[in-house]
Protein backbone atom coordinates (compact mmCIF):
# COMPACT_ATOMS: atom_id res chain seq x y z
CA UNK A 1 0.00 0.00 0.00
CA UNK A 2 1.12 3.84 -0.96
CA UNK A 3 2.20 5.75 1.71
CA UNK A 4 0.64 9.23 2.71
CA UNK A 5 3.12 11.43 3.43
CA UNK A 6 7.57 10.73 3.72
CA UNK A 7 9.58 10.56 7.38
CA UNK A 8 8.81 13.26 9.78
CA UNK A 9 10.45 14.83 12.85
CA UNK A 10 7.68 16.09 14.64
CA UNK A 11 7.33 18.27 17.50
CA UNK A 12 5.85 17.47 20.96
CA UNK A 13 4.89 19.09 24.59
CA UNK A 14 7.75 20.78 26.26
CA UNK A 15 9.94 21.80 22.88
CA UNK A 16 10.57 18.40 22.30
CA UNK A 17 10.16 15.94 19.29
CA UNK A 18 10.14 12.66 17.63
CA UNK A 19 10.86 10.50 14.11
CA UNK A 20 7.59 9.41 12.62
CA UNK A 21 8.00 7.27 10.06
CA UNK A 22 5.96 7.22 7.02
CA UNK A 23 3.08 5.16 8.16
CA UNK A 24 2.86 7.49 10.53
CA UNK A 25 4.10 5.50 13.54
CA UNK A 26 6.36 6.83 16.16
CA UNK A 27 10.70 5.83 15.88
CA UNK A 28 13.48 5.80 18.26
CA UNK A 29 16.32 5.92 15.97
CA UNK A 30 19.34 3.58 17.87
CA UNK A 31 21.50 4.89 15.31
CA UNK A 32 25.20 4.11 13.55
CA UNK A 33 27.57 5.62 11.18
CA UNK A 34 29.06 3.07 9.26
CA UNK A 35 32.76 4.03 8.70
CA UNK A 36 33.27 6.03 5.39
CA UNK A 37 33.93 3.24 3.10
CA UNK A 38 31.93 0.58 3.93
CA UNK A 39 28.95 1.74 1.73
CA UNK A 40 31.36 1.85 -1.44
CA UNK A 41 30.54 -1.87 -2.02
CA UNK A 42 27.25 -3.93 -1.53
CA UNK A 43 29.43 -7.71 -0.81
CA UNK A 44 31.80 -5.94 1.65
CA UNK A 45 28.02 -4.77 3.30
CA UNK A 46 26.60 -8.46 3.59
CA UNK A 47 29.16 -8.56 6.37
CA UNK A 48 28.22 -5.55 8.04
CA UNK A 49 24.84 -5.93 8.77
CA UNK A 50 24.85 -8.93 10.89
CA UNK A 51 27.23 -7.03 12.89
CA UNK A 52 25.42 -3.79 13.73
CA UNK A 53 22.01 -6.04 14.05
CA UNK A 54 23.92 -7.87 16.60
CA UNK A 55 24.49 -4.31 18.37
CA UNK A 56 20.64 -3.62 18.60
CA UNK A 57 20.87 -1.30 15.76
CA UNK A 58 17.60 -0.07 13.94
CA UNK A 59 19.00 2.89 11.72
CA UNK A 60 22.15 3.13 9.97
CA UNK A 61 24.17 6.30 9.06
CA UNK A 62 25.75 5.27 5.19
CA UNK A 63 27.44 7.82 3.03
CA UNK A 64 26.09 8.12 -1.02
CA UNK A 65 29.38 9.68 -2.53
CA UNK A 66 29.11 11.95 -5.69
CA UNK A 67 31.71 10.16 -7.37
CA UNK A 68 29.87 6.57 -7.07
CA UNK A 69 26.26 8.36 -8.52
CA UNK A 70 27.79 10.28 -11.07
CA UNK A 71 30.90 9.14 -12.86
CA UNK A 72 30.77 10.58 -15.98
CA UNK A 73 28.76 13.79 -15.99
CA UNK A 74 24.73 13.75 -17.01
CA UNK A 75 25.12 9.63 -16.27
CA UNK A 76 24.01 8.82 -13.36
CA UNK A 77 24.18 5.01 -11.40
CA UNK A 78 22.35 3.71 -8.73
CA UNK A 79 23.20 0.18 -8.36
CA UNK A 80 25.03 1.27 -5.35
CA UNK A 81 22.31 3.25 -3.83
CA UNK A 82 19.76 0.72 -4.65
CA UNK A 83 22.19 -2.09 -2.86
CA UNK A 84 22.52 -0.62 0.25
CA UNK A 85 19.17 0.79 0.29
CA UNK A 86 17.65 -2.91 -0.20
CA UNK A 87 20.16 -4.21 2.33
CA UNK A 88 18.88 -2.30 4.84
CA UNK A 89 15.44 -2.85 3.85
CA UNK A 90 15.84 -6.45 4.06
CA UNK A 91 17.55 -6.28 7.63
CA UNK A 92 14.59 -4.42 9.25
CA UNK A 93 16.90 -1.35 9.37
CA UNK A 94 16.27 2.28 8.51
CA UNK A 95 19.06 4.22 6.94
CA UNK A 96 19.77 7.71 7.03
CA UNK A 97 22.03 9.09 4.15
CA UNK A 98 24.84 10.87 3.98
CA UNK A 99 25.42 13.01 0.87
CA UNK A 100 29.11 13.53 0.59
CA UNK A 101 28.89 15.91 -2.80
CA UNK A 102 30.99 18.89 -2.85
CA UNK A 103 32.55 18.78 0.44
CA UNK A 104 32.95 15.84 3.13
CA UNK A 105 35.39 17.02 6.15
CA UNK A 106 36.51 20.47 4.95
CA UNK A 107 37.87 18.95 1.93
CA UNK A 108 36.39 17.86 -1.89
CA UNK A 109 37.50 14.24 -2.26
CA UNK A 110 34.28 12.55 -2.86
CA UNK A 111 33.29 14.68 -5.95
CA UNK A 112 33.80 13.07 -9.68
CA UNK A 113 37.00 13.32 -11.51
CA UNK A 114 35.30 14.93 -14.04
CA UNK A 115 34.92 17.49 -11.17
CA UNK A 116 38.22 17.55 -9.74
CA UNK A 117 40.27 17.51 -12.91
CA UNK A 118 38.33 20.78 -14.28
CA UNK A 119 39.41 23.86 -11.69
CA UNK A 120 38.50 26.46 -14.90
CA UNK A 121 34.73 25.19 -14.43
CA UNK A 122 34.68 24.03 -10.81
CA UNK A 123 37.07 26.51 -9.25
CA UNK A 124 38.84 25.56 -6.16
CA UNK A 125 39.56 27.51 -2.86
CA UNK A 126 42.58 29.09 -2.35
CA UNK A 127 44.32 29.77 0.97
CA UNK A 128 47.13 31.22 2.90
CA UNK A 129 49.27 28.37 4.45
CA UNK A 130 51.06 31.36 6.57
CA UNK A 131 50.72 35.57 6.85
CA UNK A 132 51.31 36.91 4.15
CA UNK A 133 52.34 34.20 1.64
CA UNK A 134 50.96 33.64 -1.70
CA UNK A 135 47.52 32.33 -2.13
CA UNK A 136 47.52 28.06 -2.64
CA UNK A 137 44.86 25.98 -4.32
CA UNK A 138 43.56 23.67 -2.20
CA UNK A 139 41.84 20.29 -2.37
CA UNK A 140 38.39 22.10 -1.94
CA UNK A 141 35.44 23.14 -4.21
CA UNK A 142 34.68 27.12 -3.63
CA UNK A 143 31.71 27.35 -2.25
CA UNK A 144 30.87 30.96 -3.69
CA UNK A 145 31.49 29.36 -7.29
CA UNK A 146 27.72 29.15 -8.91
CA UNK A 147 29.11 26.50 -11.63
CA UNK A 148 30.15 24.14 -8.53
CA UNK A 149 26.28 24.73 -7.08
CA UNK A 150 24.43 23.66 -10.29
CA UNK A 151 26.84 20.30 -10.83
CA UNK A 152 26.36 19.37 -7.03
CA UNK A 153 22.65 20.59 -6.96
CA UNK A 154 21.71 18.61 -10.25
CA UNK A 155 22.95 15.63 -8.94
CA UNK A 156 21.30 15.76 -5.95
CA UNK A 157 17.87 16.23 -7.25
CA UNK A 158 18.50 13.55 -9.29
CA UNK A 159 19.32 11.12 -5.90
CA UNK A 160 16.12 12.76 -4.26
CA UNK A 161 14.27 11.92 -7.43
CA UNK A 162 15.49 8.29 -7.28
CA UNK A 163 14.53 7.87 -3.34
CA UNK A 164 11.28 8.96 -4.04
CA UNK A 165 10.87 6.78 -7.14
CA UNK A 166 12.13 3.97 -5.32
CA UNK A 167 12.15 4.04 -1.56
CA UNK A 168 8.59 6.14 -1.07
CA UNK A 169 6.28 3.31 -0.25
CA UNK A 170 8.84 1.54 1.89
CA UNK A 171 10.01 4.61 3.66
CA UNK A 172 13.30 2.91 4.23
CA UNK A 173 15.24 6.08 4.42
CA UNK A 174 14.07 8.32 6.75
CA UNK A 175 16.41 11.57 6.75
CA UNK A 176 19.30 12.97 4.70
CA UNK A 177 22.41 15.07 5.92
CA UNK A 178 23.82 17.21 3.39
CA UNK A 179 27.17 17.53 2.79
CA UNK A 180 29.88 16.52 5.73
CA UNK A 181 31.32 18.55 7.91
CA UNK A 182 32.00 21.34 5.60
CA UNK A 183 34.17 24.37 5.95
CA UNK A 184 37.30 25.60 4.86
CA UNK A 185 40.99 24.12 6.54
CA UNK A 186 44.39 25.68 6.57
CA UNK A 187 42.65 29.04 6.37
CA UNK A 188 39.97 31.21 7.67
CA UNK A 189 38.91 32.43 4.25
CA UNK A 190 38.80 31.55 0.36
CA UNK A 191 41.28 33.53 -0.85
CA UNK A 192 40.30 33.31 -4.36
CA UNK A 193 39.77 35.87 -6.95
CA UNK A 194 35.94 34.91 -6.92
CA UNK A 195 36.18 35.15 -3.12
CA UNK A 196 38.38 38.09 -2.92
CA UNK A 197 35.67 40.07 -4.75
CA UNK A 198 32.74 38.47 -2.51
CA UNK A 199 34.67 39.88 0.58
CA UNK A 200 35.27 43.11 -0.71
CA UNK A 201 31.83 44.03 -2.08
CA UNK A 202 29.28 45.05 -0.38
CA UNK A 203 27.91 42.62 2.63
CA UNK A 204 24.21 41.65 1.59
CA UNK A 205 21.77 43.50 3.04
CA UNK A 206 20.19 40.19 4.77
CA UNK A 207 23.18 39.18 6.63
CA UNK A 208 23.26 43.20 8.32
CA UNK A 209 19.45 42.95 8.70
CA UNK A 210 18.67 39.43 9.80
CA UNK A 211 21.61 39.14 12.61
CA UNK A 212 20.70 42.66 13.96
CA UNK A 213 17.27 41.54 14.16
CA UNK A 214 17.85 38.46 15.68
CA UNK A 215 20.40 40.31 17.85
CA UNK A 216 17.66 42.57 18.90
CA UNK A 217 15.45 39.68 19.74
CA UNK A 218 18.22 38.06 21.85
CA UNK A 219 18.28 34.56 19.79
CA UNK A 220 21.92 35.23 19.18
CA UNK A 221 23.77 32.58 20.77
CA UNK A 222 26.35 34.64 22.99
CA UNK A 223 29.43 33.50 21.29
CA UNK A 224 28.55 34.92 18.03
CA UNK A 225 27.73 38.44 20.41
CA UNK A 226 31.19 38.38 22.12
CA UNK A 227 33.01 38.01 18.63
CA UNK A 228 30.85 40.57 16.79
CA UNK A 229 30.19 42.83 19.31
CA UNK A 230 29.20 45.48 16.69
CA UNK A 231 25.69 43.70 16.35
CA UNK A 232 24.67 45.48 19.79
CA UNK A 233 25.02 48.94 18.11
CA UNK A 234 22.13 50.67 18.19
CA UNK A 235 23.29 52.10 14.53
CA UNK A 236 24.39 48.82 13.07
CA UNK A 237 21.76 49.09 10.17
CA UNK A 238 23.46 52.09 9.28
CA UNK A 239 26.71 50.04 8.21
CA UNK A 240 25.00 48.55 4.98
CA UNK A 241 26.68 49.05 1.87
CA UNK A 242 29.93 48.53 3.18
CA UNK A 243 32.75 45.50 2.70
CA UNK A 244 32.78 42.35 5.30
CA UNK A 245 36.04 44.04 6.99
CA UNK A 246 34.15 47.72 7.01
CA UNK A 247 31.15 46.50 8.90
CA UNK A 248 32.86 43.75 11.22
CA UNK A 249 36.55 44.23 11.56
CA UNK A 250 39.31 42.71 10.78
CA UNK A 251 39.20 39.36 12.48
CA UNK A 252 39.09 35.75 11.96
CA UNK A 253 35.40 35.95 13.31
CA UNK A 254 34.61 38.16 10.11
CA UNK A 255 35.98 35.24 8.25
CA UNK A 256 34.74 32.86 9.30
CA UNK A 257 31.46 34.95 9.42
CA UNK A 258 31.82 35.42 5.68
CA UNK A 259 32.37 31.85 5.30
CA UNK A 260 29.52 30.46 7.18
CA UNK A 261 26.91 32.76 4.80
CA UNK A 262 27.94 31.52 1.88
CA UNK A 263 28.39 27.69 3.09
CA UNK A 264 24.90 28.19 4.62
CA UNK A 265 23.46 29.67 1.34
CA UNK A 266 25.10 26.63 -0.67
CA UNK A 267 23.55 23.76 1.48
CA UNK A 268 19.92 26.08 1.84
CA UNK A 269 19.96 25.86 -2.11
CA UNK A 270 20.75 21.70 -2.55
CA UNK A 271 17.76 21.12 0.67
CA UNK A 272 15.32 23.18 -1.09
CA UNK A 273 15.73 21.66 -4.29
CA UNK A 274 15.58 18.14 -2.14
CA UNK A 275 12.62 19.56 -0.50
CA UNK A 276 10.93 20.14 -3.83
CA UNK A 277 11.07 16.77 -4.83
CA UNK A 278 10.98 14.49 -1.65
CA UNK A 279 10.40 16.03 1.93
CA UNK A 280 11.88 14.14 4.16
CA UNK A 281 14.05 15.74 6.90
CA UNK A 282 17.48 17.37 5.93
CA UNK A 283 19.96 17.90 7.92
CA UNK A 284 23.90 19.09 8.36
CA UNK A 285 26.61 18.64 10.57
CA UNK A 286 29.25 19.92 12.28
CA UNK A 287 33.40 19.60 12.97
CA UNK A 288 33.65 21.29 16.66
CA UNK A 289 35.99 23.95 17.88
CA UNK A 290 38.16 22.41 20.97
CA UNK A 291 38.79 25.78 23.05
CA UNK A 292 40.08 24.25 26.56
CA UNK A 293 40.05 20.74 25.29
CA UNK A 294 42.30 18.58 23.33
CA UNK A 295 44.86 20.15 20.71
CA UNK A 296 43.97 20.02 17.19
CA UNK A 297 44.49 17.02 14.55
CA UNK A 298 44.17 16.21 11.06
CA UNK A 299 40.95 14.35 12.32
CA UNK A 300 39.51 17.01 14.64
CA UNK A 301 40.15 19.75 16.74
CA UNK A 302 40.76 23.02 16.30
CA UNK A 303 40.43 26.14 18.52
CA UNK A 304 40.79 28.70 15.80
CA UNK A 305 38.59 29.06 12.29
CA UNK A 306 41.07 27.34 9.48
CA UNK A 307 42.31 25.13 12.42
CA UNK A 308 38.54 23.74 12.78
CA UNK A 309 36.69 24.06 9.06
CA UNK A 310 36.16 27.78 9.04
CA UNK A 311 32.54 28.48 8.17
CA UNK A 312 31.23 25.22 9.14
CA UNK A 313 28.30 25.01 11.25
CA UNK A 314 30.30 25.10 14.73
CA UNK A 315 28.86 27.11 18.11
CA UNK A 316 30.39 30.23 17.03
CA UNK A 317 28.42 30.72 13.67
CA UNK A 318 25.40 28.24 14.03
CA UNK A 319 22.97 30.73 13.72
CA UNK A 320 24.28 32.11 10.68
CA UNK A 321 22.85 28.20 9.25
CA UNK A 322 19.39 29.16 11.50
CA UNK A 323 19.04 32.43 9.17
CA UNK A 324 20.60 31.21 6.14
CA UNK A 325 19.64 27.98 5.48
CA UNK A 326 16.38 27.67 6.80
CA UNK A 327 15.41 24.01 4.78
CA UNK A 328 17.66 22.36 6.97
CA UNK A 329 15.41 20.97 9.94
CA UNK A 330 18.38 21.07 12.06
CA UNK A 331 21.83 21.58 12.39
CA UNK A 332 24.16 18.83 14.19
CA UNK A 333 27.15 18.58 16.32
CA UNK A 334 29.85 15.70 15.79
CA UNK A 335 31.09 15.14 19.17
CA UNK A 336 35.01 13.22 19.62
CA UNK A 337 37.14 15.95 21.71
CA UNK A 338 34.82 18.29 23.56
CA UNK A 339 32.28 18.38 26.82
CA UNK A 340 29.41 16.43 25.87
CA UNK A 341 27.02 18.46 28.07
CA UNK A 342 28.48 22.07 26.54
CA UNK A 343 27.40 20.84 22.85
CA UNK A 344 24.15 19.26 24.04
CA UNK A 345 23.09 23.16 24.97
CA UNK A 346 24.77 24.68 21.97
CA UNK A 347 22.79 22.54 20.02
CA UNK A 348 19.55 23.16 21.26
CA UNK A 349 19.58 26.91 20.44
CA UNK A 350 16.70 28.39 19.17
CA UNK A 351 15.01 25.31 20.38
CA UNK A 352 16.31 23.00 17.33
CA UNK A 353 16.24 19.03 17.96
CA UNK A 354 19.04 17.49 19.09
CA UNK A 355 20.57 14.79 16.27
CA UNK A 356 24.23 13.66 16.87
CA UNK A 357 25.23 11.79 13.86
CA UNK A 358 28.46 10.74 14.97
CA UNK A 359 30.51 10.78 18.07
CA UNK A 360 32.63 8.66 20.09
CA UNK A 361 32.05 4.55 19.96
CA UNK A 362 33.25 3.67 23.40
CA UNK A 363 32.05 3.45 26.55
CA UNK A 364 32.78 6.85 27.84
CA UNK A 365 30.70 7.95 24.77
CA UNK A 366 28.03 5.19 25.12
CA UNK A 367 27.12 6.32 29.17
CA UNK A 368 27.01 10.05 28.03
CA UNK A 369 23.84 9.60 25.55
CA UNK A 370 21.57 8.83 28.45
CA UNK A 371 21.56 12.31 29.09
CA UNK A 372 21.29 13.26 25.58
CA UNK A 373 17.77 11.60 25.54
CA UNK A 374 17.00 12.16 29.47
CA UNK A 375 17.64 16.18 29.59
CA UNK A 376 17.83 17.14 26.21
CA UNK A 377 15.35 14.86 24.04
CA UNK A 378 17.79 13.97 21.34
CA UNK A 379 16.31 11.93 18.74
CA UNK A 380 19.58 10.48 17.29
CA UNK A 381 22.79 9.60 19.06
CA UNK A 382 24.68 7.98 16.90
CA UNK A 383 28.39 6.59 17.12
CA UNK A 384 30.87 6.51 14.19
CA UNK A 385 32.48 3.24 12.75
CA UNK A 386 29.96 0.77 15.04
CA UNK A 387 30.45 -1.46 11.77
CA UNK A 388 34.41 -2.19 12.80
CA UNK A 389 33.51 -3.23 16.33
CA UNK A 390 32.98 -7.13 17.68
CA UNK A 391 29.42 -6.80 19.34
CA UNK A 392 30.50 -9.12 21.86
CA UNK A 393 33.21 -6.24 22.98
CA UNK A 394 30.85 -2.99 21.69
CA UNK A 395 29.43 -1.24 24.70
CA UNK A 396 26.36 -0.54 22.23
CA UNK A 397 25.03 -4.14 22.37
CA UNK A 398 24.49 -3.48 26.11
CA UNK A 399 23.10 0.10 25.92
CA UNK A 400 21.10 -0.27 23.10
CA UNK A 401 19.70 -3.66 23.91
CA UNK A 402 18.43 -1.50 26.96
CA UNK A 403 17.14 1.00 24.77
CA UNK A 404 15.61 -1.02 22.74
CA UNK A 405 13.47 -2.14 26.10
CA UNK A 406 12.50 0.65 27.06
CA UNK A 407 11.81 2.93 23.96
CA UNK A 408 8.30 2.42 24.29
CA UNK A 409 8.03 4.34 27.54
CA UNK A 410 10.67 7.06 26.70
CA UNK A 411 8.61 7.98 23.80
CA UNK A 412 5.24 7.69 26.11
CA UNK A 413 7.08 10.29 28.09
CA UNK A 414 8.17 12.61 25.51
CA UNK A 415 4.26 12.67 24.39
CA UNK A 416 2.71 13.08 27.65
CA UNK A 417 5.28 15.78 28.38
CA UNK A 418 6.63 13.78 31.44
CA UNK A 419 9.32 14.65 33.61
CA UNK A 420 12.13 12.95 32.70
CA UNK A 421 15.96 13.31 33.46
CA UNK A 422 19.08 10.97 32.44
CA UNK A 423 22.72 10.72 34.03
CA UNK A 424 25.88 9.35 33.92
CA UNK A 425 28.78 8.21 36.31
CA UNK A 426 32.58 7.71 34.65
CA UNK A 427 34.34 5.02 34.91
CA UNK A 428 37.67 5.90 36.75
CA UNK A 429 41.04 3.46 37.76
CA UNK A 430 41.53 2.09 41.34
CA UNK A 431 43.35 5.20 43.18
CA UNK A 432 42.44 7.93 41.29
CA UNK A 433 39.39 10.49 42.30
CA UNK A 434 36.13 10.10 41.70
CA UNK A 435 35.17 12.26 38.37
CA UNK A 436 31.65 12.45 38.37
CA UNK A 437 29.14 14.09 40.68
CA UNK A 438 26.03 13.98 41.90
CA UNK A 439 23.15 15.27 40.40
CA UNK A 440 19.60 16.84 41.76
CA UNK A 441 16.65 17.66 39.83
CA UNK A 442 13.19 18.69 41.10
CA UNK A 443 10.10 16.66 39.29
CA UNK A 444 7.09 17.57 40.70
CA UNK A 445 7.00 17.77 44.27
CA UNK A 446 9.47 15.66 44.78
CA UNK A 447 13.50 16.53 44.63
CA UNK A 448 15.74 13.38 43.21
CA UNK A 449 19.43 13.29 43.70
CA UNK A 450 21.30 10.80 41.42
CA UNK A 451 24.82 9.21 42.69
CA UNK A 452 27.21 6.65 42.11
CA UNK A 453 26.10 3.19 43.40
CA UNK A 454 27.89 2.89 46.86
CA UNK A 455 29.62 -0.34 47.04
CA UNK A 456 32.40 -1.74 49.28
CA UNK A 457 34.87 -2.52 46.48
CA UNK A 458 35.68 -0.53 43.51
CA UNK A 459 33.06 0.80 41.05
CA UNK A 460 31.74 0.34 37.33
CA UNK A 461 30.74 2.96 35.08
CA UNK A 462 27.35 3.96 35.73
CA UNK A 463 24.16 5.52 33.55
CA UNK A 464 20.34 5.87 33.52
CA UNK A 465 17.17 7.98 33.04
CA UNK A 466 14.66 8.14 35.49
CA UNK A 467 10.75 9.22 34.59
CA UNK A 468 8.11 10.62 36.49
CA UNK A 469 5.04 8.23 35.49
CA UNK A 470 2.88 9.88 38.04
CA UNK A 471 2.61 12.17 41.20
CA UNK A 472 4.94 9.73 43.34
CA UNK A 473 5.71 6.90 40.91
CA UNK A 474 8.96 6.90 39.22
CA UNK A 475 10.74 4.67 36.45
CA UNK A 476 14.19 3.63 36.87
CA UNK A 477 16.38 2.95 33.88
CA UNK A 478 19.86 2.27 34.37
CA UNK A 479 22.39 0.87 36.67
CA UNK A 480 25.25 1.84 38.97
CA UNK A 481 23.66 4.40 40.88
CA UNK A 482 21.02 5.39 43.51
CA UNK A 483 18.23 7.81 43.82
CA UNK A 484 17.15 9.22 47.15
CA UNK A 485 14.05 11.16 47.19
CA UNK A 486 12.72 13.94 48.97
CA UNK A 487 9.17 16.16 49.68
CA UNK A 488 9.84 19.63 48.05
CA UNK A 489 6.83 20.43 50.70
CA UNK A 490 7.40 22.71 53.61
CA UNK A 491 5.06 20.26 55.58
CA UNK A 492 7.05 17.62 54.99
CA UNK A 493 9.49 15.83 57.42
CA UNK A 494 9.80 12.60 56.61
CA UNK A 495 10.54 11.00 52.66
CA UNK A 496 10.49 7.39 52.12
CA UNK A 497 10.58 4.22 49.66
CA UNK A 498 6.66 2.75 49.66
CA UNK A 499 7.69 0.23 47.09
CA UNK A 500 10.59 -0.78 44.96
CA UNK A 501 10.11 -2.94 42.23
CA UNK A 502 12.58 -4.43 39.82
CA UNK A 503 10.32 -4.63 36.41
CA UNK A 504 10.65 -6.38 32.93
CA UNK A 505 8.57 -5.57 29.81
CA UNK A 506 6.38 -7.95 28.81
CA UNK A 507 7.71 -7.76 24.89
CA UNK A 508 9.64 -5.90 22.80
CA UNK A 509 7.84 -3.05 21.21
CA UNK A 510 5.28 -2.77 24.06
CA UNK A 511 4.86 -0.26 27.46
CA UNK A 512 3.69 -2.92 28.91
CA UNK A 513 5.85 -4.12 32.51
CA UNK A 514 5.66 -6.75 34.94
CA UNK A 515 6.90 -7.02 38.14
CA UNK A 516 10.23 -9.70 38.33
CA UNK A 517 11.09 -9.29 42.31
CA UNK A 518 9.92 -6.72 44.94
CA UNK A 519 13.43 -5.21 46.41
CA UNK A 520 13.47 -4.04 49.95
CA UNK A 521 16.13 -4.07 52.81
CA UNK A 522 19.96 -3.79 51.80
CA UNK A 523 18.63 -2.97 47.88
CA UNK A 524 17.36 0.03 49.25
CA UNK A 525 19.73 0.67 51.98
CA UNK A 526 17.62 0.09 54.74
CA UNK A 527 14.60 2.38 52.60
CA UNK A 528 17.15 5.31 52.23
CA UNK A 529 17.48 4.74 48.81
CA UNK A 530 17.13 2.87 45.37
CA UNK A 531 19.58 1.46 44.40
CA UNK A 532 19.91 0.19 40.71
CA UNK A 533 23.45 -2.48 40.82
CA UNK A 534 25.28 -3.63 37.99
CA UNK A 535 24.31 -6.16 36.20
CA UNK A 536 25.70 -9.02 34.87
CA UNK A 537 28.17 -10.03 37.63
CA UNK A 538 27.27 -7.50 39.68
CA UNK A 539 29.25 -4.69 41.93
CA UNK A 540 32.60 -5.45 43.14
CA UNK A 541 32.51 -6.91 47.42
CA UNK A 542 36.14 -5.61 47.87
CA UNK A 543 37.63 -7.14 50.98
CA UNK A 544 34.10 -7.35 52.60
CA UNK A 545 32.76 -10.45 53.65
CA UNK A 546 28.88 -9.81 53.15
CA UNK A 547 27.42 -9.75 50.00
CA UNK A 548 24.74 -7.14 50.59
CA UNK A 549 24.58 -5.81 47.45
CA UNK A 550 23.23 -8.08 44.60
CA UNK A 551 23.61 -7.84 40.81
CA UNK A 552 20.83 -6.25 38.56
CA UNK A 553 18.43 -8.37 36.36
CA UNK A 554 16.81 -6.30 33.81
CA UNK A 555 18.26 -2.47 34.63
CA UNK A 556 14.33 -1.42 34.88
CA UNK A 557 12.71 -0.55 38.03
CA UNK A 558 9.62 1.45 39.73
CA UNK A 559 9.62 3.22 42.99
CA UNK A 560 6.89 4.78 45.15
CA UNK A 561 7.27 7.16 47.08
CA UNK A 562 5.54 8.81 50.04
CA UNK A 563 5.87 11.31 52.55
CA UNK A 564 4.92 12.28 56.04
CA UNK A 565 4.24 15.72 57.83
CA UNK A 566 4.67 16.48 61.37
CA UNK A 567 1.53 14.92 62.48
CA UNK A 568 1.77 11.83 60.32
CA UNK A 569 -0.83 12.69 57.77
CA UNK A 570 -0.13 11.61 54.21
Amino acid sequence: MRVTRPPAVERLPKDRYQVTLADGSPFFIRGAEFQNSSCSSAQYMEKIWPKVIAQNVNTVLGPIAWEDIEPAEGEFQWDLLDALIVGARSHGLRLILLWFGAWKNGKSTYVPGWVKTNPTRFPRARIQTSPGSPAVIADVLSPLSPSVLAADQKAFVALMEHLRETDQDDGTVIMMQVENEVGLLGDSRDRSNLANQAFSAPVPDEVVERLKDAAKSGHLNSLITANLPMLSDNDFLSHKGFSWQETFGVSLHTDELFMAYHYAKYIDSLASAGRQIYDIPFYTNGWLRTVNAVPSSTAGGGALPGEYPSGGPADSVIDVYHLFAPNLLFVSPDIYLVDYEEIFKAYTHRGQPLFIPEHRRDEYGAIRIWQAIGDYNAICVSPFGVDTLDPHDSPWTKHYGLLKKVEPLILDAWRKGSNVSGFYFDAFLPGQSDPSIAKEVVMGEWHLRFERAKIFGHPAAGYGLVIQESKNVFLLIGEGYMVTFASTSSQSSFSGILAFNEMEMVEIGSNKMRKIRTLNGDETKSGAAAVMPTCGSGPDYGDFPIAITIPGETSIATCEVYSLSDDSAL
